[in-house]
């Protein structure tokens, strides 16, 4: 999945799911392959509420018949499965801590990417691995940083890399010395460094031969030579050697040779969500030395730029400071919408009701990221969600969390 709005939207839906907890085995998750004829779906859970009768617990007998009998309803709704397939949720969900307050709740999407087996799992949570492992970034590239006195393996998935392994050197230094006794210590000091590759080597295929399919290619840097014989010497496993995309030379090691490989490596990372970012970012910043008037920054402004149909692509961070606030007086029924500082809620307390006076008042909480997405759905906008964990991140957090990208020049 790409870095939009839509994948954010998806990412969010599975966390609402995951805090759905049942009180006994009466949630139930399907999941129905692309090709499924919908008569033998219904046919199955017909058999699947036969079944539940079986179940000694009245209550949960009736929840679980009740929630059956919701999906082959809304299942009927279908002449035929998606092409991705169709997954379905459906459960008693407590309402209250007592027992009895439970209320029937059904959520039905089609995925992002093909369903690949037909499910029928009914427990006390719902199951979404499937659906999880369809949320998580796929593409991903292997990273190795080395000289002679060490080696870091990584993993650069998504926006962010993870340090996967530290590989120790215990090579020494040149000898100066001459005559046998330095003969015998290059000899000596070759067979180590032949070690140390070996076991970078053998490193690096436990952490990149279970995740091979998902390598676009693996990227090895370091100062010197030794990146170049450890390439030349066959130490990766012959597959891995077919995914090495490039062998870059860099001024430093460890954590700090990797960042710098990630950057030096930008142009066999485009297809890379990091990449993206980078580049929406920096496409902000530079329209802002140069052309600022097509740059909008800041919760309010982006939100009127959407509002006009000036913007045309709005860039959120993850974790943006600021939440959108519904206000509504309990005396008349005044409504008002707030966008707040997530630090400055304390700002309500002294909230008083323009029309009839009084202080007391309901409040309900939006989703920002949401409900700028919708504005942007209206007006055709791109909506991309930057990650909150990097260096372009924090460069976005210095506008406030948001920036759009106008169609047109508002301002001198």
């Amino acid at each position: 999945m790409s870095l939009t709005y839509e994948r954010y939207e998806f990412k969010k839906f599975i966390k609402e799911l995951k805090s759905k907890v049942g009180r006994g085995t009466e949630l139930i998750s399907l999941y129905i392959p692309p090709g499924r004829n919908v008569y033998d779906v219904v046919k199955y859970l017909r058999d699947e509420y036969d079944q539940a009768s079986n179940i000694k617990d009245k209550l949960t007998r009736k929840n679980v018949q009740s929630a059956i009998e919701s999906i082959i309803q809304r299942l009927k709704l279908y002449r035929k499965i998606p092409e991705n397939g169709l997954v379905v949720f459906c459960g008693a969900i407590p309402q209250g801590k007592d027992r009895g307050t439970e209320k029937i709740e059904i959520y039905v999407i089609e995925p992002p990417e093909p369903v690949r087996s037909f499910q029928y799992v009914c427990d006390h949570e719902f199951y979404l691995e499937p659906l999880e492992e369809m949320a998580r970034e796929k593409k991903a590239y292997g990273l190795i940083v080395m000289d002679r006195g060490g080696g870091v393996i990584a993993l650069l998935r998504g926006s962010n890399y993870k340090i996967l392994n530290w590989v120790s050197s215990d090579i020494p230094p040149k000898h100066s010395a001459g005559g046998q006794s330095q003969r015998r210590f290059e000899r000596i000091r070759e067979e180590r460094v032949h070690d140390f590759f070996k076991r970078l080597g053998i490193r690096a295929n436990e952490a990149f031969l279970p995740i091979e399919d998902e390598l676009e290619g693996i990227i090895i840097g370091g100062p010197g030579d030794a990146r170049e014989k450890f390439e030349e010497g066959n130490f990766l496993d012959y597959r891995l050697q077919k995914k090495v995309v490039a062998n870059i030379p860099l001024s430093y090691t460890e954590e700090q040779g990797v960042r710098e490989l990630i950057i030096k490596a930008e142009d066999l990372l485009k297809e890379s969500t990091l990449y993206k970012e980078k580049t929406l970012v920096e496409e902000v910043f530079r329209l802002l030395a140069r052309e600022s008037g097509k740059v909008a920054y800041g919760i309010h402004e982006v939100e009127t730029a959407l509002m006009n149909g000036a913007a045309e692509k709005v860039l959120i961070l993850e974790d943006i400071p600021v939440k959108k606030i519904k206000i509504r007086c309990s005396q008349c029924g005044y409504e008002e919408q707030r966008i707040l500082r997530k630090d400055r809620e304390v700002l309500l307390k002294d909230w008083k009701c323009p029309t009839c006076g009084a202080t007391i008042y309901e409040s309900e909480e939006v989703d920002i990221i949401e409900y700028l997405g919708e504005l942007g759905k209206q007006t055709g906008a791109e909506i991309f969600v930057i990650s909150s964990d990097t260096e372009w991140g924090t460069q976005l957090r210095a506008l406030g969390g948001v920036a759009a990208v106008l169609r047109y020049e508002t301002r001198e």
